[in-house]
């Protein structure tokens, strides 16, 4: 069920919403949110929930195992949770890519399993994992709770999307749902933001991103590998982005705390800086779980630069089972690598040209990203930088796509990667009253032009729900 769909939207989040509010007991209310991301993940992946209530039980029971052992014997339950959470990635959503890249490299005949991922596998199998390993290293301490730890997984705010929390972050408020009017406002309000960065913005680049990418690449030029890239560019961030501000708003109205996942990161000045800003929770998941396990920086240059650049292989293949985001995370890593060996030459160049190289160096990665195979994003991106045979029947069909709800749309979108609305409402903080009124104001015209966008049937699903 997506957040920007008509059932989610007039059914299912108000019901919720308002059965949660007149229940008065807090063990109730936590069944019921229980109760209720269940029917929201069985909508869309039924037999999968199975799934990911055995994932929640098995990591459940390992964490209090843990709790009850000391010293070296802690060990083996913690091998044991690995095993199973990095075993249920690999059966259910590498064993395709693993069987078919045996085939292509070896000329084997392997019968290629046709198991279908299930929603948001990679988000609630790091969630637990996190879980596991915080009380491994005795971080936090294992609950005994189970509907408590069910919610935690479970929560539909931000099951199938993320950002991945931390048991830590959202403990307390697990204890009690509280709502309160203050809250479910600001909730409400946020998560019209994140509504509109989806439907108004991310969507309609949308339909030129599936237009330039439906094309072969003979017919690339650099006109169209252009418009395509910066159209993905502003997709993949509005609609990521608009659904972890979705969430937050969500984790509001019901009283419980969802982390911040994006801060503005087209704005960032190197690809280090825009990987402090983009995804954060998975960042900090890496950092905190693999970099930092396996050495961090603290082993000497070359091992610095193993362990990042496994770090980012992995973020590659953590978004999908294709060699191109295998690429992807090669192609990031490799960037900080060399970003860490200028720091120590004490290079120092104008902002405006690091930026211009970090905003270029994003956008040729995401093409990568976002390309079906290896071969195509060589071929995009070397039509970006060699093919400027650009006729008048390349401006005429540029047109054709590039109208103008388009435009408005890379204009608005331009404007809202930079934190000038922040700065905006930063300034305004001495005036309560006007800037309350401008807030809510806002958010009803950005829900009007939602409403419009839905009745119109401008519809894409979620990018980031397959990972």
């Amino acid at each position: 069920m997506e957040f920007a769909s008509t059932t989610f939207l007039f059914i299912f989040l108000p019901a919720a919403f308002l059965l949660t509010l007149v229940l008065p007991w807090a063990k109730a209310r936590s069944w019921l949110l229980i109760a209720a991301s269940l029917v929201f993940y069985a909508w869309g992946e039924l037999y999968y929930v199975i799934l990911m209530l055995a994932s929640a039980a098995v990591n459940f029971f390992i964490a209090l195992w843990i709790g009850r052992r000391e010293g070296k014997g802690r060990k083996l339950p913690l091998v044991i949770a690995a095993v199973f959470n990095i075993g249920l990635l690999a059966v259910f959503k590498y064993a395709a890519f693993a069987v078919n890249s045996v085939n292509s490299v070896f000329g084997a005949s392997l019968p290629v399993p046709g198991i279908p991922s299930p929603l948001g596998i990679s988000f609630f199998t790091f969630q637990t994992l996190s879980y596991v390993i915080d009380v491994y290293r005795g971080d936090v301490k294992p609950t005994r709770d189970i509907g408590k730890f069910l919610l935690y997984i479970s929560f539909f705010g931000q099951l199938v999307q993320g950002p991945i929390i931390r048991w830590s972050f959202i403990e307390k408020a697990l204890d009690e749902i509280k709502i309160t009017v203050d809250g479910a406002a600001e909730g409400i309000r946020l998560f019209i933001i994140g509504l509109a960065m989806k439907l108004i913005i991310a969507n309609t680049m949308g339909r030129v991103t599936s237009f330039v990418w439906s094309l072969a690449p003979s017919e690339l030029n650099a006109a169209f590998a252009w418009a395509g890239a910066i159209c993905f560019l502003l997709q993949i961030y509005f609609d990521f982005a608009g659904y972890s501000q979705m969430a937050i708003g969500i984790g509001m109205m019901f009283g419980l705390p969802i982390p911040k996942n994006f801060d503005h990161p087209y704005i960032a000045y190197s690809m280090t800086d825009f990987w402090r800003r983009w995804h954060i929770t998975l960042s900090r998941w890496f950092r905190d779980y693999v970099y930092i396990p396996l050495g961090g920086n603290r082993k000497g240059a070359f091992r610095t630069g193993v362990n990042k650049i496994a770090v980012f292989l992995l973020t590659g293949l953590w978004h999908g089972a294709n060699w191109t985001f295998v690429l992807w995370g090669a192609y990031n890593g490799l960037f900080l690598l060399a970003e860490n060996y200028l720091k120590k030459t004490k290079l120092r160049l104008p902002k405006i040209i690091t930026w211009v190289y970090t905003i270029i160096a994003v956008t040729v990665g995401f093409v990568i990203f976002n390309s079906p195979d290896v071969s195509y994003a060589f071929s995009m991106i070397g039509s970006m930088f060699s093919r400027f045979d650009i006729g008048g029947g390349t401006i005429a069909a540029l047109s054709s796509v590039l109208k103008p709800t388009v435009i408005a749309a890379l204009i608005a979108g331009a404007a809202a990667a930079t934190p000038i609305a922040s700065v905006i409402d930063g300034k305004l903080e001495d005036k309560p009253k006007l800037r309350f009124a401008l807030r809510y104001s806002a958010a009803l015209v950005l829900l009007v032009l939602c409403l419009f966008f839905i009745a119109s049937g401008n519809y894409n699903p979620s990018i980031y729900t397959q990972f």
